[in-house]
């Protein structure tokens, strides 16, 4: 590293120049400690331990240190996920899938390991304990973190009896013994089975796949169809900019605001989609709200809005955002400028990053109600609700 790119393109020669090694600071850390990987650093050491406690662990066994390490570093990986201010929990969509994928596979290997009961909350707690000192948002969100890891391996368990009672049916009306890429890819996409355990119980019977470019090809397709459902979900959440959808946008700072009085500060806004007849918002949230919750909820918005709060922007450095109770993702495109991001204040009660359009004062909106509080994903629920403002807007 030996320059530095200014702000007009030029370079200048840093003070400071070094080799990057490329070698990341936990394999510096090992080389330091005379360790031949990071895994026998004590940032593993414990959890490490702890599987090898609950498993029946062959280190002579190449295959068995390879589904350790896994476990070790999948479960790692989840608890600082989950145990992020954003609030992202194990999901079939988005940044949580990612989660689930980590999550189940530390499973999957530490099946393979002997271990016969739900362990990943168990290790999740080593890590806390092992980082919590630096990353404080990890003892913050503890009990999130637990219980997540705890119901997501729940979840699988159920997932894998379903799976295997389907790969079972169908062996079961085979002679040939085969079964076929699409069959196989059926069961995946159906059951969430994974592939490599449908391949694991049909060798214990004999079986043998075949036409596995159909299960990559559906496979790839499945892949490029939930990159477009992305696509289309982050290029915005608003129909258009009427005053109807802007009446329904500026609610949902409200609401947002409202659920983590409510429910807390794990709650962040997971996406919306906002139509001049009504507003849907997503949040990270692990269970159902009660009746009394979507009351409280209701009632605080439209509290809020009799307040006639003033509603407006300031463009400030991200650090300062921060600093005065900001919410929502910094690194969001459409709120970034330059170093600098747009924080939408209503009154003294609402103070989000975004890029608008909001109305102008809270007291238009005239009144909220929530049609209904749902699921949409595992750890994330969504609110659909309207404004009384509309009829003025329809009538005028």
């Amino acid at each position: 590293m030996q320059y530095n790119k200014k702000a007009d393109g030029t370079f200048e020669a840093l003070k400071q120049q070094n080799v990057d090694t490329g070698l990341g600071l936990e394999r510096m850390t090992a080389i330091l400690q005379g360790k031949p990987t990071h895994y026998e650093t004590e940032l593993f050491a414990d959890a490490i331990a702890k599987i090898k406690e609950l498993g029946k662990v062959d280190e002579s066994n190449p295959e068995h240190v390879k589904s350790l390490r896994i476990v070790a570093d999948h479960i790692r990986a989840a608890t600082f996920i989950i145990g992020d201010s954003r609030g992202v929990a194990p999901s079939n969509v988005d940044q949580g899938y990612i989660v689930r994928r980590l999550i189940r596979r530390a499973i999957r290997h530490g099946k393979l390991l002997g271990i016969d009961q739900n362990f990943t909350h168990v290790i999740g707690e080593i890590y806390v304990k092992i980082y919590g000192d630096v990353y404080s948002e990890l003892v913050q969100n503890r009990e999130k973190i637990l219980s997540e890891l705890q119901r997501e391996e729940e979840r699988f368990q159920k997932t894998l009896e379903i799976g295997l009672r389907e790969v079972q049916k169908i062996m079961a009306g085979k002679s040939d013994k085969t079964i076929t890429g699409a069959e196989a890819f059926h069961i995946f996409e159906t059951f969430g089975f994974p592939r490599e355990m449908i391949e694991e119980e049909m060798q214990k019977n004999d079986f043998s796949l075949t036409e596995v470019e159909q299960f990559d090809e559906a496979f790839k397709k499945h892949q490029e169809l939930s990159r477009v459902g992305a696509g289309q979900k982050f290029a915005g959440g608003l129909a258009d900019h009427s005053e109807e959808c802007k009446m329904h946008h500026t609610a949902t700072h409200l609401v947002h605001q409202a659920l983590r009085d409510v429910l807390g500060t794990h709650v962040f806004q997971k996406g919306s989609n906002i139509t001049k007849e009504r507003l849907r918002f997503d949040f990270s949230q692990p269970v159902k709200m009660t009746p009394e919750q979507v009351k409280q909820v209701e009632d605080i918005v439209n509290t809020q809005i009799q307040r006639d709060l003033p509603v407006h922007f300031e463009v400030l450095e991200t650090e300062e955002a921060k600093k005065r109770g900001a919410i929502g993702l910094f690194d969001d495109k459409y709120a970034q400028l330059g170093n600098k991001v747009k924080v939408y204040f209503m009154g003294d009660y609402s103070c989000e990053v975004c890029g608008g359009p909001h109305v102008e004062h809270t007291g238009v909106l005239k009144g909220f109600k929530i049609l209904k509080e749902e699921a949409v994903a595992a750890g994330v629920r969504r609110i659909k609700a309207v404004v009384e403002g509309l009829k003025d807007v329809a009538t005028a």
